[in-house]
């Protein structure tokens, strides 16, 4: 019997998405390091697990990195948020528009694990995002979709602009 395939999207490439309250965070840096985490996770579990890039200095775009999931049962691209209140501190795990399979009982489940693994004061959630054509309005999102997936989120793992979440993901989130 052939492994179940889960692909992982880092969600940035190079230097990108510094931090205002923790200058020596990135989102790159972050994303890079927690998706091969899951990566060994996940493959301890019995899953194959496929990446959107090779290394951590490649750009590929948006739709491409979502469609390289073809294959798979689940897409996850990996980030953190920010926003102009430091104390906004919850994940948010966004997820297809109009809940093809049964993808919100997922992305919820997602969000409390996040939620409940970083100790963040506000709970996790899910939410959607339309195209101003209807549609995904993601890329990567959007990608994943035509590659015929049900089950594909992005994984906000809190706020970047709130030190308490960015000290943890810069700390925590080691190989």
């Amino acid at each position: 019997m052939a492994k179940k395939k889960i692909c992982i999207d880092a969600g940035h490439y190079g230097k990108y998405n510094r931090s205002p309250v923790v200058p020596e965070y990135y989102e790159s840096d972050m994303v890079w390091k927690l998706h091969l985490m899951q990566k060994e996770i996940l493959e301890g579990y019995g899953f194959e697990v496929i990446l959107t890039r090779g290394n951590q200095a490649t750009d590929r775009g948006l739709y491409d990195r979502g469609y390289a999931a073809k294959g798979c049962v689940l897409f996850i691209s990996d980030h953190s948020n920010a926003c102009g209140t430091e104390s906004v501190d919850y994940p948010v795990v966004y997820r297809g528009y109009d809940n093809i399979g049964n993808c919100d009982s997922l992305a919820l489940k997602l969000a409390k694990v996040i939620a409940s693994t970083m100790g963040t004061v506000q709970a996790g959630r899910t939410a959607t995002r339309k195209g101003s054509s209807g549609g995904e309005y993601y890329g990567v999102l959007r990608g994943a979709r035509a590659a015929g997936l049900s089950d594909y989120y992005i994984l906000e793992h809190s706020f970047h602009t709130n030190a308490k979440m960015t000290k943890w993901l810069l700390n925590d989130c080691q190989p």
